[in-house]
């Protein structure tokens, strides 16, 4: 009995992981060689340790892929110039990690997508609007998309076209993406973003409509749809609930070890019921290892209690890295937001975005924020 009394007694606590301190890098930092070397510059010179890199924006690609069409953003570049390789060889050079940030649903522009992307090539995987769907979808691809693209007009939350997860086809080739992705490059994490809906008026599309018709027995799609609105928006939540767990789980096959995160909608009522988001229930269910709630918000109060809601949420070995809107703030308001992170419990930030900062302010923002030790809760 005595000697594993002396084992426990010497057994070494494993240390806390080292808090994130994160740096979401738009694609616009990946045009060149030069815009790569200056965000490792950056991010080392402000303290960071973390960069979640944007190599899928809109339907395209910063890196090398047999299946995605090449970023139209690097056109004048060679087509030896791998944005993500690049980023990757100079990140780990100076001590910092890196998580390929990949856009889901969201899929292109408006007005009108390159020839090569999967709107243009798959324009019948595309979330409807309602208003869009009122007089029944077209034949013509060309008048859906501008049909979409009508409605959308003064909505503040709709960026481009959707892909719907309800679509044959769509989860399929999602997978197929990130499996490529995380297959041929050795990132420390996978990041979803856009893994929502833009509001409750979408997604109308037929594929969706008739999913949820037979699901409910038959009957009139969109008059089932708009009289039975718990149910179809149960049906939504799901169905893109069924698709993020179909990409994360196959992330993590390809790569075990491999951290899985995604950013959220802070409000976990819009989240869940605007955005059809569960990502409460992802986190339940142990599909994510973190989530970044996009707490953008100037507000103290407000930030604090989206961070502490999301904390409530987390399962053992879980974290929150809070979202800190950087574009919103000087350096002295990052700097509150983080000591705020902090005294709620999360396990970091990650800060919207690189182009925020210029040198000057990543310098002072180390100096207040991410000196070694600074981070100890």
């Amino acid at each position: 009995m005595l000697l594993p009394l002396l084992l426990a007694a010497q057994a070494v606590v494993a240390p806390a992981p080292p808090e994130m301190r994160g740096l979401w890098v738009v694609r616009t930092g990946l045009v060149s060689p030069a815009s790569v070397d200056e965000v490792v510059d950056e991010a080392v010179a402000g303290g960071l340790n973390t960069l979640f890199v944007q190599v899928r924006g809109r339907g395209d690609a910063f890196y090398q892929s047999r299946l995605v069409p090449r970023s139209e953003l690097l056109r004048r570049q060679p087509e030896s110039f791998d944005p993500l390789a690049r980023l990757l060889e100079r990140a780990r050079a100076r001590g910092l990690a890196v998580h390929a940030w990949v856009n889901m649903m969201l899929a292109a522009h408006f007005p009108a997508p390159p020839p090569d992307n999967v709107v243009s090539l798959h324009p019948e995987w595309l979330m409807v609007p309602r208003k869009a769907a009122s007089s029944g979808l077209p034949a013509d691809p060309r008048s859906l998309l501008w049909r979409i693209r009508k409605a959308a007009v003064g909505d503040p939350d709709v960026e481009g076209y959707y892909l719907s997860p309800s679509a044959p086809g769509v989860a399929e080739h999602l997978e197929a993406v990130v499996r490529e992705l995380v297959r041929g490059y050795p990132v420390d994490g996978l990041h979803l973003d856009f893994i929502r809906y833009p509001g409750p008026e979408y997604d109308y599309s037929a594929a969706a409509l008739d999913a949820f018709a037979r699901l409910e027995g038959g009957g009139s799609p969109k008059a089932l749809a708009l009289g039975r609105p718990a149910a179809w928006s149960a049906y939504r939540r799901d169905a893109l609930t069924a698709l993020t767990g179909r990409v994360l789980r196959a992330a993590r096959a390809e790569r075990p070890g491999l951290i899985l995160s995604a950013a959220v909608v802070p409000d976990r009522a819009t989240a869940v019921g605007n955005k059809f988001q569960d990502w409460p229930g992802w986190l339940a269910s142990g599909l994510l290892d973190a989530v970044c709630p996009m707490s953008y918000t100037p507000d103290d109060r407000v930030f604090r209690t989206q961070v502490r809601d999301a904390q409530d949420q987390l399962r053992a070995g879980q974290a929150v890295w809070a979202g800190v809107g950087a574009y919103r703030l000087d350096v002295a308001g990052i700097v509150g937001k983080i000591r705020l992170a902090r005294s709620e419990g999360a396990s970091g930030v990650v800060l919207f975005s690189h182009e925020s900062l210029d040198l000057a302010e990543f310098r002072r923002l180390r100096q207040s924020a991410f000196l070694p030790g600074s981070g100890a809760r």
